[in-house]
Order: structure tokens, then sequence, then C-alpha cells
């Protein structure tokens, strides 16, 4: 990717905003000049990041530039305010919320090309009190061997919650089943038909979904004065909706606009058989390699350092977040060995999809 451009970085910055917060935007032209600045910045660097190894020197591979976004995104204090909500907001403030952190990640993907899915569902506690909605995402990566992984992200819980805390890689690129394990218990709900899709990652919910699109809730028959039938052919109008929004993640090549029920049935299901197969773990130590090469490189470009001392500060810093993370895992997770991403070996490995 070539320096990127700055108006062009501020038309799709705006274009995000717009669709995630609508077109009503809070800010001055010099915030959105400032807020295009600092991403526009990120963008060029990364792309003069070099990686130095035995003597040559490579570009970033891709889940080295992944390891970098999600740093850039997730290094920014947790504050629930209102600019912390959106794409604009968490840049200029360096303050996020899920849903601040999940706009700029879907920026920087589209960015870099990395397949992107948005994801809301509503979360409970133990008791299964709702806590609220929450906003995380899935990423399409390939490693070094060209294998993809679908994994899942939550910028959320590893943010700093303080200017005095750090990073920590709790979420970074695990499988999806292994965030309900955390102690807010992000439990997707999976009974809201119109946002289903961004769940049906999950099997149980995909389950749930698949029972939900033919059932009619009797409030809402009453309150909507509409047929079983009409309420029915909505819910196949969302998954119509939804399918298309899920074709540019896993990269379907169908065209859903004219399918019956019982096509888009079918695609949905064959959507979901696609996903499982790629939704396989990944090998930590390559996380661990990717974290440090991208860090050195990021010290390299901005302090002008010699590749070795980069590589041992790197190191350091990634002691120190893995650190973080473990501390947290012994509070918050119930098998600190099954989720830990610097674990010796991964529980349930199975063969991976070349795509």
């Amino acid at each position: 990717m070539e320096q990127a451009n700055e108006l062009k970085i501020k038309q799709k910055l705006l274009q995000t905003f717009n669709k995630y917060t609508g077109n009503n935007i809070p800010y001055s032209d010099f915030e959105i000049s400032q807020a295009t600045t600092i991403v526009k910045n990120f963008i060029d660097n990364l792309n003069c990041m070099t990686i130095f190894e035995n003597g040559n020197s490579r570009k970033l591979n891709e889940l080295e530039i992944f390891s970098l976004i999600y740093e850039f995104v997730a290094n920014r204090v947790y504050v629930e305010q209102d600019t912390s909500h959106d794409i604009i907001g968490t840049l200029i403030t360096n303050m996020g919320v899920c849903q601040g952190y999940c706009q700029l990640m879907s920026f920087l993907c589209e960015q870099f090309n990395i397949p992107f899915l948005y994801k809301h569902s509503e979360t409970f506690d133990e008791y299964e009190n709702p806590l609220g909605s929450h906003a995380n995402f899935e990423v399409i990566i390939h490693d070094k061997n060209g294998y993809l992984h679908c994994l899942h992200c939550d910028p959320t819980i590893d943010a700093p919650k303080d200017k005095d805390d750090m990073l920590g890689f709790n979420a970074f690129l695990i499988q999806d089943s292994n965030i309900n394990n955390y102690y807010h218990k992000q439990i997707p709900s999976g009974t809201d038909i119109s946002s289903f899709y961004y769940n049906f990652l999950s099997p149980d919910n995909f389950d749930k979904s698949i029972k939900l699109l033919n059932q009619v809730n009797v409030i809402e028959q009453m309150t909507t004065g509409k047929t079983e039938e009409e309420i029915i052919a909505e819910h196949y109008e969302k998954l119509r909706y939804n399918l298309i929004n899920l074709n540019a993640f896993l990269g379907m090549d169908i065209d859903f606009k004219n399918l019956s029920q019982f096509q888009l049935l079918d695609a949905y299901k064959s959507a979901y058989q696609y996903y499982k197969n790629i939704s396989r773990p990944i090998n930590p130590d390559e996380i661990k390699e990717a974290i440090i090469n991208a860090k050195a490189a990021s010290f390299i470009l901005d302090y002008n350092i010699n590749p070795d001392q980069a590589f041992i500060n790197s190191q350091q810093i990634f002691e120190l977040r893995l650190k973080k993370s473990l501390d947290q895992q012994k509070e918050c997770w119930e098998n600190i060995d099954e989720f830990s991403i610097i674990s010796s070996e991964i529980k349930g490995t199975s063969t991976q999809t070349m795509k």
C-alpha cells in the first residue's frame, strides 16, 4: 500500500462514522482533520516498517500488521464518555469503549484488506442479569504457512483502564467460545433476529437463530398487527440483508438478492459450515513472534535504534503486557492454562484449512 492520501482517508473516516453512528457529526472540521492526521500517520508508518531477520530485511506479514493495528486500537484508555463511542472521538481523545474500538478496527482492517466482522451482542452477568449491549469482532488472518484462521478479539478486555495501566493480551486472536469464560460473562443472547449474523459464529446461537426464523412472538404479532406469515417473511428479509453483509467477511460468491427462503437458509448453513472449517486456534508461539517482531519494527522506525536493541525492547514490553494478562486470567478465567495465548500446547487443535 502506498502512502495514504489524506483526502481519501478523511472521506473514508467520515463514511465509517456515518455507517455506524449516523450523519450527524458533532465534531468541528479541525477535530475531523486531527483524527485524519492521526490515522494517516499510523497507516503511513505501518507501511514503512521493516523486520530484520538473519541479516536480511522484509516487510511485515499479515499477522504482524494486525498485531500493530490491534495495539493502536486497544491501547486507548477505556473510558465511558460521549466521544468514546465513535471512531473520531476515539482517535482524538485516545479513549474509547467497545463501539469506538470496533469502528476504528473496522476502518483499519479495511485499509489493509483484512476481513472483519463487527459483532453486536447482549451481555449478562453470572446470574443472567442483563449488563447491556457489547461490541467485539472477528477477523480472518493468514498464518506464516498461508492457512486461514477466523479468530475473535475484544479490545474492551485488553484496553488500559487508566493512564498508568497497559495493554493486555487476554482477548487477542482467540476462539470465540473462550471469551465466554471471562468474568464479565459476555454471552450473546441469540434472541434478536435482526442482529443474529453478528452472533452466529457461536454454535449455540447458530442453532437458536435457525429456530427463530420460523417463530413468531405473540406480543410482536399483537403490536404490529401482522400475520405470522408476514412476520416470518420479515425474518427472512433480515436474514437476506445480514447474509449480504456477511458475504464481505467470508467471501461467499453468492447473489443473495433473489434467493428464496429455502435458498437463504441453505446459504446460511453453508456459511456456518465454512466458518467452522476456518475457526481454528493459531499457534501461540507464532502470535508471540508476530507481536515482538512488529513492536521491534515500530521501535526501529520511531527511535532509529539498531534491530538488536529494538528486539530486546520489544521483548521487555511483551513480557510486561503478558504478565498483566496472566494476572488478570488468574482472577477472571476458569482455567489459566487453557486460555493463555502463550500456552505451550493448544488443546483441540485440528486440521487447518487453506482458502
